[in-house]
């Protein structure tokens, strides 16, 4: 298969995937719900489509509507925090984002949309362009948002079609558990307990972006509260587990939580974007294309799927990247 063949099947199959995650939070997509099994990570996957939605005005402007009703169930601390350990990201973007739900939602995007405003005036470019980088759209009214990030843009028109997240379904329990114990550590908490039978302090602060000491204190009041309890070993050490999980689980309808490390998944769909739409990587034969393939994985991605419990892309490696748009399409 040569690059280009590549770049085209793995680019429909992750804005596939960016349109099926989305329509299973609640945006007015045509993608159905089905076979959806893992709990979906909101901020993750915000970082990860302000970058690759750009792709995909539509759908970025979806996003938009699916935020101004649904806003008040993101954690805006921890989607700064996970941001800032992303490698591929669009700071610029999520400025933007943040300061159109600040005109739209309220005061608290106010701080993110301040601190990802350019210091100094950015030459503006196309906001959206095709996956080659070309503009695909006439701008006839330039947005002034749009412009102080340094995007040329039509000015964004809500369309009053997006709806709250849908409650009755596996992939938002996040967002459910955030409707129950507030947006704060306690919901992710409880998540990665329900995810794993047991979790160290540290376990549960890498997959969430809290801070150890926020996780540690959570911890604390639940099991002091009796709903978790914990082994025996050093502070750092101690594993935790909740003591009626089955209940958790029954309450939500499910038989099992799968709550992936969605930030080093998409991280990874990123290397693999960056790698194939490299331009100058277009005229490689399939053998030199395989060969810089086996390098991104030895030195770049390693084995961050193995560990990011994500089950159809556990074992991809550089010889069987070819079937990504099939596995994709599972998810």
């Amino acid at each position: 298969m040569s690059v280009n063949e590549f770049k085209q099947r793995y680019f429909n199959a992750v804005m596939d995937l960016l349109w099926r995650q989305w329509s299973r939070l609640g945006i007015a997509g045509q993608m159905n719900h089905d076979g959806a099994s893992y709990v979906l990570d909101p901020e993750a996957l915000l970082i990860f489509s302000a970058w690759f939605s750009r792709y995909d005005q539509r759908l970025y402007d979806l996003i938009l509507d699916w935020l101004k009703v649904n806003g008040a169930f993101i954690n805006i601390q921890r989607l700064k925090s996970l941001a800032e350990k992303n490698r591929h990201k669009d700071i610029s973007s999520l400025g933007y984002i943040a300061a159109q739900m600040h005109r739209l939602e309220g005061r608290r995007w106010k701080k993110l949309a301040d601190d990802y405003l350019p210091e100094t005036p950015l030459p503006p470019v196309p906001m959206f362009t095709n996956m080659n980088h070309e503009t695909t759209s006439f701008c006839r009214l330039k947005e002034e948002i749009g412009l102080q990030y340094g995007f040329i843009r039509n000015p964004y028109m809500p369309s009053g079609k997006a709806m709250e997240f849908p409650v009755d379904h596996v992939a938002t329990i996040l967002l459910q558990l955030r409707g129950i114990f507030g947006v704060s550590a306690r919901a992710e908490t409880l998540l990665a307990l329900l995810n794993k039978d047991i979790c160290k302090i540290q376990e549960i602060a890498d997959i969430s972006g809290f801070a150890w000491k926020s996780i540690q204190d959570v911890l604390s009041e639940m099991t002091a509260a009796g709903f978790t309890a914990t082994c025996d070993g050093e502070k750092r050490g101690r594993y935790y587990f909740l003591k009626s999980p089955e209940k958790a689980k029954k309450f939500f309808g499910v038989q099992d939580v799968k709550f992936p490390d969605w930030r080093h998944v998409f991280d990874v769909f990123g290397i693999l974007w960056k790698t194939v739409s490299n331009p100058r990587l277009a005229a490689l034969s399939e053998s030199t294309f395989a060969s810089e393939m086996n390098r991104i994985f030895a030195e770049e991605i390693g084995e961050t799927l193995l560990n990011a419990g994500l089950d159809e892309l556990k074992f991809l490696n550089s010889q069987n990247v070819e079937s990504i748009p099939e596995i994709l399409a599972k998810i």
